[in-house]
C-alpha cells in the first residue's frame, strides 16, 4: 500500500505544485476584494483546483504503462483501488488545508469577518471536488484516459447539476431554500460522500473485471 501511495504522489507531484501556485494566486484576490461572496468563491476554487489535477496523473500512469505493471505485483486489485481513493482523499484534504489559509489571512489582516459565512465556499468546494472525482475515476478506469480532459469537465458539470437537484428537492420537500444556503451545501456534501462510496465499490468491481 505504501509503495502504491508513493507512486500516486510522484504522479501527482507536479500537478500539486501547479495547483498550489494557482491557489496562492487566488489568495491574492482576497487582498483586493475581501468581500463575502468573493471569499466563498476563492475558497471553493482552491479546494476544487487540487481535485481536477488527477486527470494528468492518470494520463502519466497510462503513458508509463504503470496500470499494467501494478497488477503484476503480489497485491490484490482491491488494494490498488484503496490506494487510489486514499490518494484522492489526501488530495481533497490538501486543497481544504490550503483554502483555510484564505480566511485566516483575512482575519490576521484585521478585517472584520464576523459577518462572513464561509460554509458555502467550503461545502461547495468539497462537494464538487468529491463528486467530480467520484464520477470521473470509474469512467476513466472503464474506458481509458483518451478523453480525460473532456471527462473531467463533464464530471464537474454533473456535480453542479447534482447540487441543483438537491436544491430543487429541498425546496419541494421542506421550504424555499437558497442555492448557496447552508442547507443546500450540507446536504450536497452528504450526497457527494455517498456518491464517493458508491464510486469506490464500482471502481473495485471494474478493476477486478478489467483486462489491461
Amino acid at each position: 500500500m505504501r509503495g502504491l501511495l508513493l507512486n500516486n504522489y510522484y504522479s501527482l507531484q507536479n500537478n500539486i505544485k501547479t495547483s498550489l501556485g494557482i491557489a496562492l494566486a487566488l489568495l491574492l484576490v482576497s487582498f483586493v476584494a475581501a468581500d463575502h461572496s468573493v471569499m466563498n468563491s476563492i475558497v471553493a476554487a482552491q479546494i476544487l483546483i487540487f481535485s481536477v489535477s488527477i486527470g494528468s496523473s492518470l494520463q502519466m500512469d497510462e503513458a508509463s504503462k504503470w496500470s499494467k505493471l501494478e497488477i503484476t505485483m503480489p497485491i490484490q486489485r482491491k488494494t490498488v483501488i484503496n490506494a487510489k481513493y486514499l490518494s484522492f482523499i489526501l488530495l481533497i484534504l490538501t486543497g481544504s488545508a490550503v483554502s483555510i489559509v484564505t480566511p485566516a489571512l483575512t482575519y490576521v489582516r484585521g478585517i472584520d469577518t464576523t459577518h462572513f459565512n464561509l460554509s458555502t465556499g467550503f461545502t461547495f468546494g468539497l462537494s464538487l471536488s468529491i463528486s467530480t472525482i467520484s464520477i470521473y475515476y470509474p469512467v476513466i478506469l472503464k474506458f481509458g484516459v483518451e478523453k480525460s480532459e473532456m471527462m473531467i469537465m463533464v464530471s464537474a458539470a454533473l456535480s453542479v447539476a447534482i447540487r441543483f437537484l438537491v436544491w430543487m428537492l429541498l425546496g419541494l420537500l421542506w421550504k424555499p431554500v437558497n442555492f448557496n444556503g447552508a442547507e443546500t451545501g450540507y446536504v450536497s456534501l452528504i450526497v457527494a460522500v455517498v456518491i464517493f462510496a458508491v464510486s469506490y465499490l464500482l471502481a473495485v468491481r471494474i478493476h477486478r473485471n478489467k483486462e489491461f
